[in-house]
């Protein structure tokens, strides 16, 4: 046949099928359709070309979105379900790939959304999980319980899993710790427990996560994979990453060392390029020259600066990676968790370390967002920050900058007002000791440590206001301030300046 009569290709490369929905794609589209359809309006066609079918067979290597990873879009009616869909279920299921101001998580959903497929229990459970998210979306805050929606499908995954353990050929299975992961999942997304949905209530979240169901399955789960002979039998990637996941917000929840080892997968995530130049970062220089010997969180951090300053945070390739298997945030934020300064000693370098630690966190947690992640509770994070700065006075000198940058970073994530109140005091008097007047100074320091535009612009409108107050009220900003107060000179500061 000849050439000039086939029809012409036009592809619009998505990284998401979601992106169907932007307006700028469909009208690009429509253009591209619209620009077909005249050239075959003027072109002639045999009778053969018209009817002619053809198929074009490709790598999947090759293809840009792995569509069976992403459980094939929307609603694929091909994809074999573990049950039986009723209208409840198919609308439940199509909230997990909706977007516009649904929060549902797209934080490696081509991992998890495999695991809900393998099995009814954990396919149960995500419909319950959906179901919460909807709730907020309808009310603006997590449910405090399972509605009797979320909770009709939480009992079959209950029951489903039942019958598992009660068989010795499946309770060591894939489909058995899919279906104990699936739980753990479905506690995290409604963390808090009779306080209204509200994520400042660290007496809700650590009641429930150390007396809770997510904590008896997270002990199941080790027991279960114990017994099949530890997490390296588990060969499927997408269960395995979704494993460590499990285990991962959970731990941060509760400001926790996860035990789940990294995944392979994570831990080429969490290093720089190879042979890409490393960044010199001031405050970094400052660290190894104070504290020599102390190496364990300025490495990490330095590996923050590298991969943020690459780009390779919001690239193409790394918001794919956050999608299926995860970025470089995962296996950042467990390395954060894992590092326990204050196990070696209340010293000063171990005080600076835990400081930071605990504040790098904080600032993770909207760059967390950014990719898709949530929730993202932050409370028992920001509750053992402020503790370590109010019970420890030790000197920062030439680090001062790094303790403006993690008071910075808590004051805009914390939620619970009077926590944030302490903060944003602390960082006002830092500020008058620095003696620097103007609020672009404090920016500068901040964003010379470290600082994600695209994340953080205009958050400092937050807090600005108040803690410029703060500066042009302190009848004591004549002094230097060279440590963090303690409660106790909060309380008398306050009382001095009304």
């Amino acid at each position: 046949m000849d050439r000039s009569t086939k029809p012409s290709f036009n592809f619009v490369n998505l990284t998401h099928p979601d992106d169907l929905k932007n307006e700028e794609t469909q009208l690009r589209i429509r253009r591209l359709a619209m620009t077909e359809v005249g050239k075959a309006r003027r072109k002639p066609k045999t009778k053969r070309a018209r009817n002619e079918i053809v198929l074009e067979f490709r790598n999947p290597s090759e293809s840009r979105v792995d569509i069976d990873r992403f459980g094939g879009g929307q609603l694929d009616p091909f994809n074999p379900y573990p049950i039986e869909l009723d209208n409840s279920c198919r609308a439940l299921l199509a909230n997990i790939f909706s977007t516009g101001d649904s929060n549902h998580p797209s934080q490696l959903r081509g991992s998890w959304y495999p695991v809900g497929l393998s099995d009814a229990a954990a396919f149960n459970n995500m419909l319950s999980n959906s179901q919460n998210f909807l709730f907020q979306r309808r009310n603006g805050y997590y449910p405090s319980q399972d509605d009797a929606i979320a909770l009709k499908y939480h009992n079959k995954a209950l029951r489903h899993t039942t019958q598992m353990m009660n068989d010795p050929a499946k309770r060591t299975s894939d489909e058995a710790i899919g279906a104990v992961v699936s739980f753990m999942i479905h506690f995290v997304s409604r963390p808090f427990e009779d306080n209204g949905g509200k994520a400042d209530d660290l007496q809700a979240l650590l009641g429930n996560f150390t007396s809770s169901d997510w904590q008896k399955h997270s002990n199941a789960l080790v027991r279960i994979v114990g017994l099949r002979g530890g997490f390296d039998t588990i060969e499927k990637e997408h269960l395995r990453v979704t494993i460590s996941w499990a285990d991962l917000i959970g731990s941060f929840y509760q400001d926790h060392p996860p035990i789940v080892p990294m995944p392979r997968q994570w831990i080429v995530d969490s290093k720089s390029p190879p042979n890409s130049p490393r960044t010199c970062n001031g405050i970094s220089l400052v660290w190894k020259q104070q504290l020599p010997m102390q190496l364990d969180f300025v490495t990490i951090f330095d590996d923050i600066v590298q991969l943020i300053s690459l780009d390779r945070a919001f690239n193409e390739e790394q918001l794919m990676l956050a999608i299926t298997s995860g970025s470089w945030l995962e296996p950042t934020i467990y390395r954060l968790l894992a590092i326990r300064p204050l196990n070696h000693g209340n010293a000063r370098e171990n005080v600076v370390e835990e400081v930071c630690r605990l504040g790098t966190l904080l600032f993770l947690a909207p760059v967390w967002r950014n990719f898709g992640q949530s929730p993202v509770w932050t409370a028992a994070i920001s509750r053992n920050l402020l503790l370590v700065l109010t019970k420890n006075m030790v000197e920062w000198n030439d680090l001062k900058p790094l303790l403006i940058w993690v008071l910075y970073a808590a004051a805009i994530e914390t939620k619970d007002l009077a926590e944030r109140s302490q903060f944003v005091f602390m960082l006002g008097i830092l500020m008058s000791g620095m003696q620097l007047q103007a609020w672009d100074d404090i920016m500068l320091i901040v964003k010379s440590v470290l600082w994600v535009e695209k994340v953080f612009a205009g958050t400092d409108e937050l807090i600005r206001d108040e803690v410029m107050q703060i500066v042009n009220h302190n009848p004591m900003n004549m002094f230097s301030v060279e440590t963090t107060p303690p409660p106790s000179f909060l309380d008398d500061f306050a009382a001095e300046t009304g």
